[in-house]
């Protein structure tokens, strides 16, 4: 969007070829967000094979869009968006270039806002027809219209769970509670792919609770109310240290896949040519994890 932006103002700008830049910019420029056009995709090569080696994607070629800055929670301790200005851009203009997306021949497109716009915007975007691309979103565990979600065309959506612990919840000020994952098997029962984040290391935390979320987590992807998950490591901050004797149970999620339950799940799930690639990317993503 920045580069789009730079070039509209005139500057030649250069993708992925800084040899004949006077300027190399590698992180964002304090622009303000509304302000900024939708990228342009065939000049920074969206459809490339490097940008679509993605879990987020079932369906190829894929791309990302970005609705909202900020976070309109934005009070979670960890996010790298607390407290920064919600700004998010007109449902039109969202649904404009997702009709520009789906001409250029897009299957599917990931939204990466810090969370999906909720209220009477996300009312007004499912009011408007799909222009016919597949899409997904991070998701906070709230009460949403899942199912309309669903049948406009959302196909994954994102929670993060951080952990199963409530006094960790409450501590990195997350908002919910942990019986709030009845959310998450509301929106699978609509249909929609879940897809589970949690965070290890937490410097509180014993060996009980760190088991504790593990065990959740595992029972989610069994029972195949998430479909997919992924687990993070805590990361140092000015007074926490990470609990360095947690971080195994980072790659013990993948030992969900010693569960017979959960394979049944999988396969009872393959409806298309699309699902069996898609669990056949997932499988080897998840060996070289392990």
């Amino acid at each position: 969007m920045q580069a789009e932006y730079h070039k509209r103002q005139g500057h030649t700008v250069y993708w992925d070829n800084a040899m004949e830049a006077d300027k190399t910019i590698i992180e964002p420029e304090p622009i303000d967000f509304l302000k900024l056009p939708a990228p342009d995709r065939v000049f920074t090569h969206a459809s490339a094979i490097r940008y679509q080696h993605n879990g987020n994607f079932k369906y190829h070629s894929a791309t990302y869009i970005q609705v909202a800055d900020g976070y309109w929670y934005g009070r979670c301790s960890f996010c790298v968006e607390k407290k920064r200005e919600w700004k998010v851009r007109p449902v039109l203009a969202v649904h404009e270039e997702l009709k520009q997306i789906h001409d250029l021949g897009f299957k599917e497109v990931f939204d990466d806002s810090g969370t999906f716009p909720m209220g009477h915007w996300l009312e007004e975007f499912l009011d408007m027809e799909n222009p016919g691309v597949v899409m997904g979103c991070n998701m906070r565990m709230i009460d949403a219209p899942y199912r309309r979600m669903k049948k406009w065309g959302f196909r994954m959506l994102l929670f993060g769970l951080e952990s199963a612990n409530q006094r960790t919840l409450d501590r990195i000020h997350k908002g919910v509670i942990a019986a709030d994952v009845r959310y998450i098997e509301e929106a699978s029962k609509a249909g929609l792919d879940c897809h589970g984040a949690v965070m290890f290391g937490y410097p509180w935390e014993t060996e009980e609770d760190a088991k504790h979320t593990l065990r959740v987590l595992h029972d989610l992807l069994k029972r195949g109310v998430l479909k997919t998950a992924q687990a993070s490591f805590f990361q140092p901050h000015p007074g926490f240290q990470a609990n360095e004797a947690h971080r195994k149970y980072v790659g013990k999620i993948y030992d969900v896949a010693l569960s017979p339950r959960f394979w049944f799940n999988k396969i009872m799930a393959i409806r298309n040519e699309a699902d069996f690639r898609y669990l056949v990317r997932q499988i080897k993503e998840g060996l070289k994890r392990k």
